[in-house]
């Protein structure tokens, strides 16, 4: 598995999430290149899994920081949405409502 790809799987939640952690211990913290883009649709689904009781606030949360912590990413298109759910106490908590406004924010723009 590829940095890239373990990216991908952690990012979406994909089936092979668990593993993509484990494989991307191999590849050090820091990188020099964006390897994988966390876009708008990304996000989308990411929120629509919580809207949907697939994750967790604390999901959603760890998922932002995780997000927001790395070097190999690039999510400056959605970066004030990963603030915020990453800093949760800044914005009164994450719940459906705040979540169903960000959704709604996010496919209006």
């Amino acid at each position: 598995m590829t940095r890239a790809e373990a990216l991908k799987q952690i990012i979406t939640f994909g089936a092979d999430k668990e593993v993509a952690y484990v494989e991307l211990i191999k590849f050090g913290y820091d990188s020099d290149f964006k390897c994988f883009v966390v876009s708008k649709s990304i996000l989308e689904n990411i929120l629509a899994k919580y809207l949907a009781d697939e994750i967790t606030a604390n999901d959603l949360e760890e998922w932002a920081n995780f997000v927001e912590c790395r070097d190999d990413l690039d999510y400056e298109v959605i970066e004030g949405y990963i603030y915020a759910l990453a800093n949760p106490y800044l914005v009164g908590g994450i719940d459906k409502e705040k979540i169903t406004k960000m959704n709604q924010l996010l496919k209006a723009t």
